[in-house]
């Protein structure tokens, strides 16, 4: 489907079933390969050298040998070498991905087009930094120390929303974290992750599959659902409960990343 202008919504749209035939000015009749759902003349459009024809008045549906509505009849032999096609209206498959350059910028939710910025400031001694979201992984930000970019890794690590230095930057220090690409919160896994534990009489916290947060978390002890911050903490990839899992008992904790 073409669009003179510009499109205003991406709607779903069918793509209908198109069937090609040429007349030979001694028959009436042309064999369609899809049936005509009810054999109903109103659900395909029938146009004969561009000129759209009467349902009804210029054709008919009737039944073939096997009583299938696939048989096109018009009321009159079509000329030698007449140019004809068939839309089938009732029978069509969905394309939902949008058309290459559809999406334009205007299309965007603002957080998507907009980058993060957190800002700090060094004290000489702090290492850590709260960032305002967490980071897909470490190569999804840029950090930067007096205008001088830090080496992931090397200069700086990250576990959820923490920012961690090797060394306190200095007193006064501009810190600037830049959020590259899509922003976490924006984000949608395919499935979520399922992570399941077995509590020991000890141990008061577990290590995630992956890092996330205590409100982007359902966490289940033996069936009952906890609640974030009263029961239980996530730092990280760390969940940290507030009283002591009972021996064999079953944790499960799903969110996604």
């Amino acid at each position: 489907m073409s669009y003179i202008g510009v499109q205003n919504v991406n709607r779903v749209t069918p793509s209908f079933v198109k069937e090609d035939f040429v007349g030979t000015g001694a028959t009436a009749d042309f064999t369609l390969t899809n049936e005509v759902p009810g054999g109903e003349e109103q659900n395909i459009m029938v146009v004969l050298n561009n000129v759209i024809q009467e349902p009804v008045v210029a054709y008919t549906i009737v039944d073939d040998s096997s009583n299938l509505p696939k048989i096109l009849r018009f009321s009159a032999n079509p000329a030698a070498a007449d140019s004809i096609y068939v839309i089938h209206r009732g029978i069509g498959s969905y394309n939902t991905k949008p058309p290459a350059g559809s999406i334009t910028a205007t299309e965007l939710d603002s957080s998507l087009k907009t980058l993060v910025t957190d800002t700090f400031t060094g004290d000489g001694s702090d290492t850590t930094f709260t960032m305002s979201e967490i980071p897909h992984d470490i190569n999804s930000i840029l950090v930067f120390v007096d205008g001088i970019l830090q080496k992931s890794s090397t200069n700086f690590s990250i576990s959820g929303q923490v920012l961690t230095f090797t060394a306190a930057p200095d007193s006064s220090a501009e810190i600037e974290v830049r959020h590259m690409g899509i922003r976490s919160v924006q984000r949608r896994s395919t499935d979520y992750v399922c992570d399941t534990f077995t509590g020991n009489g000890s141990a008061t916290t577990q290590t995630l599959s992956n890092a996330t947060s205590a409100n982007n978390a359902f966490v289940f002890y033996n069936g009952i659902v906890l609640q974030p911050a009263t029961d239980y903490a996530i730092s990280g990839s760390t969940i940290t409960f507030t009283f002591t899992p009972l021996n064999a008992s079953n944790i499960m904790v799903r969110y996604q990343i």
